[in-house]
Formats: structure tokens, sequence, C-alpha cells
């Protein structure tokens, strides 16, 4: 029999990495790497092909004398191997560091790559650093080696968060899963976010990472965790969001809807990595996404509904605040009321930004697919802070709702 009056006893609020945010931010990026040692930066990226991003950062670093080794080889859903291709680029150069230019695929290759090298290089078996459940991920980080290669990050999306944050996410390919890497020093040393940059995002590309964004903001918000640093950023980031998404999906180059994305991204991440964690949105996408290789952000919105819907019972108080930090007048209505409402309201948003209702057959989801991410999600770490107890059948039947 347990006693305790708390579920979580503890909280633990992180450290969020050093950031720099404006205009022109990205022209800071030569003087920082100088700040952290960098003299051969590895530039880990996915092409970022028409954008002449990578060309300007590239003149950048080499105007401040660093050299640069380009690694464009991480596609959307980052991959064991094209870690270890990286690593051993990284290692036949020379470099001392890396710079990740991209969203967050380009950010978690770099923090990936990091940790290889702080291990046995590219023989590095990523899939030993995962953090789940059973066992849990907090009596195995004690005995990682800490990450101390220099890492600045430009981030180029209006979604992610992943230039501050201290997780990487890599697919495993044989185990068809998305390995959370949670190992000290992996945060980047520097994340830097220049809008002019985030302007350069197709329509599709800034509604499936602005989605990705108010997951990040609503999953710790109405998490089980209760972080109140959490609930202050994530209310923040929900209202910027709910008022700039359609503007900026209209018209990526709405300056004042595209700083108002980037500020809101940033607040997101900061609300599940301080401490706030995250729920089975992302613990089921997660597996949509490895499956299917689908964009991250993409599987999100496909599962924000589904799980969200099933956890409104749990939290319809939550739900309410939310309602009312998206500009619905909820006032007047119950909690329950008010989360129909505000369910309804995240419904529209998604088929404003050309996000309608798909069935994952569509995607040729199998019961074998539903029966595999039951399978793995069940020891996601994404459980743990979900507001509601999610069994292995209830996650089959929220897949199956889908079809």
């Amino acid at each position: 029999m347990n006693f305790e009056r708390k579920q979580f006893p503890l909280l633990y609020v992180n450290q969020h990495s050093r950031g720099i945010v404006g205009w022109g931010a990205s022209k800071v990026a030569g003087q920082e790497c100088q700040r952290y040692g960098i003299r051969h930066a590895l530039l880990v990226t996915t092409g970022l092909k028409g954008t002449g991003i990578i060309d300007e950062v590239e003149g950048v670093l080499k105007c401040a004398g660093i050299a640069v080794t380009v690694f464009a080889g991480v596609t959307s859903n980052p991959k064991c191997e094209e870690v270890a291709a990286g690593t051993r680029l990284y290692l036949e150069a020379g470099c001392d560091g890396v710079v990740s230019v991209g969203g967050g695929s380009s950010h978690d290759a770099g923090k990936a790559i990091r940790i290889m090298l702080t291990n046995q290089g590219a023989k590095t078996v990523l899939r030993d650093f995962m953090a789940v459940l059973e066992p849990h991920f907090t009596t195995r980080i004690p005995t990682y080696k800490a990450v101390q290669i220099p890492h600045v990050a430009i981030n180029t999306t209006t979604g992610t968060g992943a230039d501050c944050t201290s997780f990487a996410i890599i697919n495993d390919e044989e185990l068809k899963y998305k390995l959370i890497l949670i190992v000290p020093g992996v945060d980047p040393s520097v994340g830097i976010n220049d809008p002019a940059f985030m302007r350069c995002q197709p329509a599709h590309l800034l509604a499936w990472t602005g989605i990705d964004a108010l997951c990040h903001a609503m999953e710790p918000f109405i998490g089980r965790l209760n972080l109140p640093v959490s609930h202050a950023t994530s209310l923040r980031a929900i209202k910027l969001l709910s008022e700039n998404l359609r503007q900026g999906y209209a018209n990526p180059r709405n300056d004042a809807a595209i700083e108002n994305l980037l500020w809101a991204q940033f607040l997101a991440s900061m609300s599940y990595n301080m401490g706030g964690g995250m729920g089975m949105v992302h613990g089921l996408a997660h597996m949509v996404s490895v499956l299917k290789d689908l964009h991250h952000g993409y599987a999100n919105a496909l599962m924000l509904l589904p799980v969200e819907r099933f956890n409104a019972i749990a939290c319809p108080e939550r739900f309410k605040e939310i309602g009312e930090a998206m500009g619905l007048d909820v006032r007047y209505l119950t909690p329950v009321q008010a989360t129909d409402k505000t369910l309804d309201e995240i419904a529209r948003l998604l088929r404003d930004v050309g996000i309608p209702p798909v069935s994952l057959q569509d995607f040729e989801f199998s019961e074998a697919d539903i029966d595999h991410t039951a399978r793995w999600a069940s020891n996601d770490i994404s459980l743990e802070a979900n507001p509601r107890d999610m069994s292995l059948e209830q996650i089959k039947t929220i897949m199956r709702s889908c079809l």
C-alpha cells in the first residue's frame, strides 16, 4: 500500500539551452563557434534545397575563419545509419564541433552524432541509450558518458524547438521504433532562431511544424507531471499559435506571423524540455511516423484529436483553459462543455492549415502495425506524463479508430 499523497512527489526543472533569437541572428553563428572553440565544423543538414540557407551559413562560418565540412545525408526522420555516416565523416575530416542547420531532423542527427563520438564512434549502438519506462530511463542516465562536443544549432522551422532541448529522436529501422535519446550534455551549446530563415518554409511544412509546436505546448499543460513552469510557457505558446498559424500558412512571408510562430515554438519547447514531459499524441505519432516514414509534425497532427478526445475526461478543466488561450468564449460553460468546444476549434485549425482528417488506411496501416504500435508505445516515456492511463488494448482501440 502506497500512502504517498502525490503521484510525482519530486518535480525536476531542467535547463534549456542558451538561445539567440531575432532577425539576423544567423549572422553571429561564426562568432558562436569561436566562443565554443569550434575551428572545423561538421555542418549537419537535410540539404534545404532551393533556399540558399546552407550557402548563407557556410559563408558566415568561413568569414569567421571556421572550416566547414557539409554532411547533407539527413532525412526527415533521421536514421541510425545516417548518424553513423555523419560520425564517420566528422572523424575523417578532423572536425571539432557540430553546426546543425534545419529543423528537428538536423538538430537531432547532430546530437546523436555527438553521442556516438563520445562513445565508440560510428560503432556505437544508439539503442543502448534509448529512454523507456522499463527499465526506467532515469536509472541508466548516470552510467552514460557526458557529451562535451560543442554544438551550434541554427533553426529554420517554426515547430521543433530541438535547437535548445535535451533529447534526440532517431529512427531504429531494425526495431521499427523511434529512439528517444537522453544523455547528459546532449543539448546544443546554443540555439539560433532567425525568422529570416523561417520565411523560407513552404506552407505545408509551416503547418506541420506549427501543429508539432501546438502539441509541445498542449501535452505538458494537460500532463500529469503538472509542472507550473510549463503551464506558463504552454498557455502563451498556445495563444501565439492560435493567433498566427493560419496567417503564416496563408502567407509564409508574413513577417509578424513568422516571428510570433518562432516565439511560440520556442516557448512550447521550454514547456516539455524543462520538465513538463510529453503525452501519448507524441507516443503514438512516433510509431506512425517510423512505420510509414511520415513527417513528425504531420504524424502528430493525425494523432492529436483521437488521443486528446480519449484524454479529455481526465482533465477537462485544463482543456477549458486551452480554449480560453485560443480565444474562445467559454466563461459560462462547464469544463466538459468547454472541452468539446476546444476540441472542435482544434479540428477547425487543422482544416484551415490544410490538414483534414485522414484515415491511416491511406498509408496502408495494418492490424500488424497496430499491434507493433501498442507494444512499443506502451513502454514509451510519453506515457508517463499522459494525463490518462492508457492500456495496451486502449492504444489498439485508439489506433483502430483512425482507420
